[in-house]
């Protein structure tokens, strides 16, 4: 059994983060209010294809993760077509989890773009 890292707990518990991302825009820090799913290190998301937030990511993968009072750096990484399918079933069977089996309708998957992001610790 592993240990858990220094604040990990807060990730485990929590229901949601605030992404703070750089807006592709103006390049000044937006906040997103996000469900996500997090283990070993790794806090995974779903966006829908309009979400803001997401399009910022690809232009600029570093962000901050913040929950309660304890903010993470982190570092986004998006997925290719190929990948798309593939990723989003396993964030899902995650936030299934997580969240219970309304977290996702299956129709739904097929619109989101899986996001996840290295915690550095």
């Amino acid at each position: 059994m592993t240990h858990p890292r220094p604040d990990e707990d807060v990730l485990i518990q929590s229901s949601e983060i605030i992404l703070i991302s750089a807006s592709r825009a103006s390049g000044n820090p937006q906040e997103d209010t996000l469900r996500f799913a997090y283990a070993d290190g790794v806090v995974y998301l779903l966006a829908p294809a309009e979400a803001e937030w997401y399009h910022n990511l690809e232009k600029d993968r570093g962000v901050v993760v913040r929950v309660k009072r304890r903010g993470f750096r982190g570092r986004a990484k998006l997925y290719d077509a190929k990948q798309r399918s593939k990723m989003v079933k396993q964030i899902a069977a995650l936030f299934r989890k997580k969240y219970g089996a309304v977290a996702l309708k299956e129709r739904d998957q097929g619109t989101l773009l899986p996001v996840t992001i290295d915690i550095q610790f």
